[in-house]
């Protein structure tokens, strides 16, 4: 029973010991990378608009603010009150025709056999032909001002032109339009980021080139974007340039987005976040001093950890220190 109590307290205290091993480390020189941020804006890659081809009223309106609608979705409906009224008229009418032609065609077939009888003058035959061929002709011309009249019938249901989220609505339900009048402005969804950045920095910006985008409004939300496209055209004094995102990124049209590029390395001591702790706003890292660990002020370059959950130490520790991880 000793023996057995021995062992398991032996083993209680190895675990022990591996554990506090665990929690020790030593400080090394880490290359970090120095960024130099340029405000930059988010922008709709591409614009588009969905505008009315008729005059008349708006009867459905399907999009609001912030939807994304998909390539051929429909936006809205314009009616155009005259439009129902021609076409029944136009229905009636070649219904009207098509009876007459029937009759027509029942006259011309019992007249030609009296005809080839003998019973039957000529002229009055062709003359038959004559008016069977124009009510033809009108059934024709009816039909086909029908079909013209429902294609611009059509017209009124307006399409979105690509994917894109819609940026902004201009008309409601009952509004009058007139033609060309827009209803709605989008913009497209297409995994293309473009940013608008100060002249200045456009020697620091190719095609090609990998950088970091920092979103200030989102918890400094940090993401990799590749520049794809390079506008050789200021626009008020700025640089456009497209790029992509890995992921897509759902940001505000107009956005501000901080452009972190890249100016240089040098040589700098990380340590985890969880090595670190705060008393009455001094920071402290358990240092070895011969055969213990005492707290020992540092100072920091940020009050904030890096995404790597990591803080760059400026004074207090130098490479080969061995620090404790606090209770």
């Amino acid at each position: 029973m000793a023996v057995t109590r021995t062992l398991l307290l032996s083993a209680a205290f190895a675990a022990f010991s591996l554990s506090a091993v665990a929690e020790v480390m030593t400080v090394e020189e880490s290359v970090v990378m120095d960024y130099r941020p340029a405000v930059a804006r988010i922008e709709a890659a591409d614009s588009a608009t969905a505008r009315s081809r008729l005059q008349g009223v708006v009867s459905r309106l399907s999009i609001d603010e912030g939807d994304v609608v998909g390539a051929g979705d429909l936006v809205a409906v314009v009616t155009d009150a005259t439009i129902a009224p021609s076409i029944s008229a136009l229905a009636s009418r070649i219904e009207g025709l098509q009876a007459q032609i029937r009759q027509a065609e029942e006259d011309l077939t019992r007249n030609e056999a009296l005809f080839e009888q003998g019973f039957f003058p000529k002229a009055r035959l062709d003359e038959q032909r004559t008016n069977l061929d124009v009510l033809q002709r009108n059934l024709s011309s009816a039909r086909s001002e029908r079909n013209a009249l429902g294609a611009r019938q059509a017209e009124g249901r307006i399409l979105a032109p690509a994917d894109a989220k819609v940026t902004s609505v201009n008309v409601v339900e009952g509004s009058v339009v007139s033609p060309g009048e827009v209803i709605a402005s989008f913009a497209t969804v297409n995994g293309v980021v473009r940013l608008s950045l100060p002249e200045r920095h456009a020697a620091q910006i190719s095609e090609g080139e990998t950088f970091a985008l920092r979103l200030p409004t989102r918890g400094d939300d940090v993401r990799t974007a590749t520049i794809v496209k390079v506008y050789p055209e200021l626009r008020n004094g700025e640089l456009i340039a497209d790029a992509t995102v890995p992921g897509g990124l759902d940001a505000l049209v107009g956005e501000r987005v901080d452009v972190l590029a890249p100016v240089g390395e040098r040589r700098a001591i990380l340590v985890p976040k969880d090595y670190v702790s705060t008393r009455y706003g001094v920071d402290f890292v358990r240092v070895q001093v011969g055969e213990r660990f005492v707290d020992a002020p540092i100072a920091l370059a940020a009050p904030l950890a890096d995404t790597e959950g990591k803080y760059e130490v400026l004074t207090g520790l130098k490479p080969g220190d061995k620090i404790e991880k606090p209770e």
